[in-house]
């Protein structure tokens, strides 16, 4: 099959499907990956061609070295490109992304059917990770407020990183990670095996952080209304609490094996040899 992926990056600045492409691509697929960012990278693996488009993913339609490659038999989006794939015709389409999928014992997507969860590489990245100053603990905080935060932890050791300028790529350096419980936060924490203190903002992210819980992974906290020492005891506590954090790197072992890029490729495969495939939501 000739393959068109269309992707842009993550805040990171990763492709999160590069290496699925590159899985197809190796197993005689013709893969031709396109993406907008000036950072792509330029070679990939065998059967992938990279190409950009620009600003607009149609912008591809009227570039020769896209027609030359002869039609395209489906279209792997990702979840900021899905709406456009219906401009190269009437495709199959999958979406891939790095939020979980459903069917597991975590929380997934549900705003895209077909679905394919696909952990992402770190290919493409174009800013310098942050690391942790010296061996302070690390709370990572991405939704809740500021101000509880600064009462609770502005005299202690506690390094607590708030508004990361590539959202999540301080997990691999977190002791816990402080959140509002998106989906896209809970799926960055579970591949990361980090223990999440929940604090959910909408009915969606009650309902992610309750299914958190239920795995033991995390605890559920309402920052703005507990007073400086409890939300502090809530994250001391889950920091040497070994039984979530057991809990959370069996569950991050699952989650690599589940999004595995010879995983991802043979549910595309499976999902485009299947008649009818419907286009994505």
């Amino acid at each position: 099959m000739h393959l068109l992926f269309l992707s842009r990056p993550d805040r990171g600045h990763l492709y999160p499907t590069l290496r699925l492409a590159e899985e197809l691509g190796g197993r005689g697929h013709q893969v031709t990956f396109a993406s907008g960012d000036p950072y792509v990278d330029e070679a990939a693996g065998p059967g992938v061609r990279v190409l950009r488009f620009g600003r607009d993913e149609r912008g591809l339609l009227d570039m020769a070295v896209f027609r030359a490659q002869g039609p395209v038999d489906a279209v792997v989006a990702d979840p900021r490109t899905a709406k456009a794939a219906p401009a190269f015709g009437d495709l199959p389409v999958v979406v891939a992304g790095t939020n979980l999928a459903r069917g597991h014992e975590w929380p997934g997507e549900r705003a895209f059917d077909p679905y394919v969860f696909t952990v992402p590489g770190t290919r493409g990245a174009v800013h310098d990770p942050w690391r942790p100053g010296g061996r302070r603990p690390v709370l990572l905080v991405d939704g809740p407020p500021i101000g509880p935060l600064v009462r609770a932890f502005g005299d202690t050791e506690w390094q607590v990183v708030v508004g990361d300028s590539t959202r999540y790529a301080g997990l691999p350096h977190a002791d816990v990670f402080l959140t509002d419980g998106r989906l896209a936060a809970v799926s960055a924490a579970l591949r990361a095996a980090v223990p999440m203190v929940l604090a959910p903002g909408t009915a969606e992210e009650a309902g992610y952080a309750r299914d958190v819980v239920a795995l033991g992974a995390g605890r559920i906290a309402a920052p703005a209304e507990l007073p400086a020492e409890d939300l502090r005891r809530v994250v001391e506590q889950l920091r040497v609490d070994e039984p979530t954090d057991a809990t959370a790197r069996r569950l991050a072992g699952l989650v690599e094996a589940a999004g595995a890029p010879a995983t991802a490729a043979d549910r595309i495969e499976d999902l485009l040899t299947a008649a009818p495939v419907a286009r994505a939501a």
